[in-house]
């Protein structure tokens, strides 16, 4: 069986555990994983999380076709497995800066997309142009907590709770037989790097940055349907579903401090009465469940999501580096998921990266695991 390790145990690790095939033998190695006590160290369980049409870099062709591939995926959730928590919801979309749809690429895809009428709208939502459509929300925990159950129950994957400062602890040294790596005598054959702003540090990039960001999660049920208000400013009103409303927010790249800031969550309550009335305006008059203080994986320029041959151990090991989607994250990662499933498998079978370990199994090999792919399938919803 191919051996494919996955660091982190995001919402990025775990899509992306799930999308691979039933016939790999799949080992997670994380710090943090879902159901852990709350901790700032990793971002997954902070989400809103609503989807949007935006991705990390300004209309980038494959982000788009990711974005199309996901919605797919939590369309077909919402519909057959509502455990998940994945739901269909109406979506207002409101523009401060411009009064045009002309560029969006998503306007011929999302369902029941319309321009609203100007007296559709909030008076105070500062809107220069409105729409609507039909969009989802999930609840972070939840969704997580989904995933994890199904990686658990699958019989090819394996599940470590580690903290890495190197790649190079996944891999045995051939140097002494001292120098064996805790996670198996054996190199793995791919190594997926999805280990969010931690790729800081794991694979010293330094283009990653923490970006923080604060909401609060109010109880508020006649809230029915999700705002967002892109251009000049940046807030959202995001119903889950259960009664209870996310709202927000903020983007401060590069801090990290964990502390709730009083003013912003101030400034957070207006916004989001701005945007939907029925929030009060006050921090005073809100029903707050807690205040919610995140650090997104960022990364300037966008998303890193492309594979190389690195030297670990003193050999050459496939790695394919999926981090930095910032508040994006939930959003992407199906179709991200699925696009790191090509990868590993271009690895695999030797069809774009060429590895002298793995070219060694011979065609039949690759002809057996062909039909095995064929035969076991990956996540149905992919």
């Amino acid at each position: 069986m191919p051996r494919v390790t996955v660091v982190g145990a995001g919402v990025f690790g775990l899509t992306i555990a799930l999308s691979l095939p039933r016939h790999y033998d799949v080992t997670i190695v994380a710090r943090d994983m879902p159901g852990d006590p709350d901790s700032l160290g990793w971002a997954s369980p902070w989400a809103g999380a609503g989807f949007g049409g935006g991705g990390t870099k300004p209309n980038d062709p494959e982000e788009m076709e990711m974005l199309k591939a996901a919605f797919r995926y939590f369309w077909t959730l919402s519909e057959e497995h509502p455990e998940s928590s994945v739901k269909k919801m109406r979506d207002v979309f409101i523009r401060d800066n411009v009064d045009t749809d002309s560029d969006l690429w998503w306007k011929d895809f999302m369902p029941d997309y319309r321009i609203m009428d100007p007296s559709e709208l909030p008076p105070a939502s500062n809107a220069k142009i409105g729409i609507t459509y039909t969009s989802l929300v999930l609840t972070p925990a939840t969704y997580l907590a989904y995933l994890f159950s199904l990686l658990k129950a699958s019989p090819n994957v394996s599940i470590v709770r580690s903290e890495l400062s190197s790649l190079e602890q996944l891999v045995p040294s051939s140097s002494s037989s001292a120098g064996a790596s805790p996670f198996g005598a054996v190199a793995p054959d791919v190594i997926v790097n999805a280990s969010g702003v931690g790729a800081g540090s794991l694979v010293n990039d330094d283009l990653v940055e923490p970006v923080r960001g604060q909401t609060i999660v109010i109880r508020q049920p006649d809230v029915d349907h999700m705002t967002l208000r892109s251009g000049i400013d940046y807030c959202y009103v995001i119903p889950r579903g259960d009664g209870t409303v996310v709202i927000g927010g903020i983007k401060e790249h590069g801090k990290t401090s964990p502390e709730v800031d009083p003013e912003i969550r101030k400034d957070i309550a207006f916004r989001a009465h701005q945007l939907d009335p029925r929030v009060p305006s006050s921090v005073e008059a809100l029903d707050v469940v807690r205040d919610i203080v995140g650090i997104r994986p960022g990364r300037r320029g966008g998303m890193r999501l492309e594979a190389e041959v690195l030297e670990l151990g003193g050999g050459s090991v496939p790695v394919v580096h999926a981090y930095g989607a910032g508040g994006t994250g939930y959003a992407l990662s199906p179709g991200v998921a699925r696009r790191v499933a090509q990868m590993v498998d271009a690895f695999v079978m030797g069809d774009q990266f060429p590895h002298p370990r793995l070219s060694t199994r011979g065609t039949s090999a690759v002809l057996a695991t062909e039909r095995e792919e064929q035969k076991a399938g990956r996540c149905n919803v992919m």
